[in-house]
């Protein structure tokens, strides 16, 4: 599998489910069972998400937020410049 840049999209929680989806291409990015995760007594129970807008590097089941600053508009790998490559 080779790495890919997806554009985080909002989350959506509805009811115990919760998502995060790429902008661009729907790639999954987040996928959680609420009522499925432990946390302790007193703590925010909301599981981290990526920000919305920001670019987002998959490698298999690695990801991390891109420095983006330094592309105009996209870096290479990102799944809108495979998208345009593409037709």
């Amino acid at each position: 599998m080779s790495a890919v840049i997806h554009i985080a999209g909002p989350h959506v929680t509805i009811g115990p489910l919760m998502r995060q989806r790429c902008l661009w291409c729907g790639y999954l990015l987040i996928d959680y069972d609420l009522e499925r995760i432990a946390v302790p007594e007193g703590q925010d129970p909301t599981p981290a998400t990526w920000p919305h807008g920001e670019l987002v590097l998959v490698d298999g089941n690695v990801s991390t937020l891109v420095d983006h600053k330094d592309h105009d508009p996209l870096p290479p790998g990102s799944c809108p410049l495979a998208d345009l490559e593409g037709r």
